[in-house]
């Protein structure tokens, strides 16, 4: 397991959140964690959009537009509310929301799965 936390001492939240998915685009390999634990999101927008490989994401907290958007293969749980978009223009995949999901939640999906808790 990974954690990413948006909230480091020392590092802007624009920055982490740029390393987050930065690696979820560049740094998984066949070999690596399968699972990726996000913590302190407080809205950050477009948290794991992107994502084109089989790994599991678990958002701990509130996420903002766009998260898990353009998602292909992966496993995505926000354990909070997310913003407009969430899930938008989904290939493939899961993405789950326990929580309130804003509208346009799976905006032109084209397959995958979207649940709201």
């Amino acid at each position: 397991m990974k954690d990413f936390d948006l909230s480091r001492p020392g590092v802007t939240p624009e920055a982490a959140l740029r390393e987050l998915n930065l690696w979820l685009h560049k740094g998984i390999t066949p070999d690596g964690p399968k699972q990726v634990r996000v913590l302190h999101p407080d809205g950050a927008h477009s948290i794991a959009a992107g994502v084109d490989a089989p790994i599991t994401i678990d958002v701990l907290g509130h996420a903002g537009y766009y998260v898990a958007g353009m998602n292909q293969h992966a496993t995505v749980t926000v354990h909070g509310n997310a913003g407009t978009g969430a899930a938008e223009n989904m290939m493939s995949g899961l993405v789950r929301i326990k929580g309130f999901a804003s509208n346009s939640a799976g905006a032109s999906a084209h397959g995958g799965t979207l649940v709201i808790e």
